[in-house]
């Protein structure tokens, strides 16, 4: 396990923390009777320190670990993934005091912090996926692992444009007056749906098996997951963000279909997971 690695993981567990007992105060009546008058977006706070402080995080910190597991590659740039780690907790803190006072130019610059290091993990990865092999380095050649490993691949390189989508949009929306708060759902769902959903199945197709000592139960079921899981959250994603900007309550209606998919797809992976780990093959 590499250094960024532990930093990144190491900061989230710091986070979460910190979001704990903020959430614990905002469940104490006399303290958040104190604390809201004075800190109106406590709340808001709250809740970005424990998703994007810790869950991204850690996240990130497994990405910087197991994509060069994946591609047989060395990471492209340890110090760019430790600028990275830098601009996150830049972002975190200053988008947590933002949305505690509500100051929208706290909030735009704090954004930018955190979408710039999205960027520069999303570049870092792109470059590590297209350097050539390590050829001193064999990966471990499980026949029973090889196909699915390499769907759980797609899996984690689909998910990367949702964490870019999310940032931009949190930018982009935190210049507009309610944008945070209207828009909020939806930038909320992407990075749910489409970067950590899509993260967890791939990562989860790659390592449960494994801990089983047993290949995927269905290489047919872990495909139709990859389709319809592309094609529902894409779909509720898109349809929820242009009801939003145009107010269509016909797109507003439209994401709900794509909801279905999407969540079939998530039935799908707890099924085929289940049937890796407990029936044996």
């Amino acid at each position: 396990m590499s250094n960024n690695t532990r930093n990144f993981i190491a900061t989230g567990f710091l986070f979460f923390l910190i979001g704990v007992t903020l959430g614990t105060a905002l469940i104490i009546n006399g303290a958040r009777d104190i604390l809201v008058p004075f800190v109106p977006g406590f709340f808001l706070a709250h809740s970005h320190i424990n998703i994007f402080g810790f869950i991204f995080m850690v996240i990130f910190g497994v990405n910087y670990h197991y994509i060069p597991v994946f591609s047989n590659r060395s990471m492209y740039s340890e110090k760019w993934a430790n600028y990275h780690l830098y601009m996150m907790i830049a972002g975190v803190i200053g988008m947590a005091i933002g949305l505690s006072v509500l100051n929208r130019a706290g909030i735009v610059i704090s954004a930018i912090f955190e979408a710039a290091g999205a960027y520069l993990f999303m570049f870092n990865i792109i470059k590590t996926f297209t350097q050539k092999p390590q050829i001193d380095k064999e990966p471990l050649k499980d026949e029973r692992y090889i196909e699915s490993d390499k769907i759980a691949v797609k899996f984690t390189r689909v998910s990367t444009p949702y964490l870019l989508l999310g940032t931009t949009l949190t930018i982009f929306v935190s210049l507009m007056p309610d944008g945070y708060i209207r828009f909020r759902p939806v930038i909320y769902h992407t990075y749910f749906l489409g970067w950590i959903a899509m993260m967890v199945f791939g990562v989860g197709y790659h390592i449960l098996p494994r801990f089983a000592d047993n290949k995927v139960h269905s290489l047919f079921l872990m495909r139709l997951n990859l389709k319809l899981a592309n094609i529902g959250i894409a779909g509720f994603v898109f349809s929820w963000l242009l009801s939003l900007f145009f107010s269509s309550a016909f797109l507003g209606n439209l994401r709900h279909p794509f909801g279905i998919l999407t969540v079939s797809a998530l039935f799908i992976f707890v099924y085929n997971i289940w049937r890796s780990l407990f029936i044996k093959k």
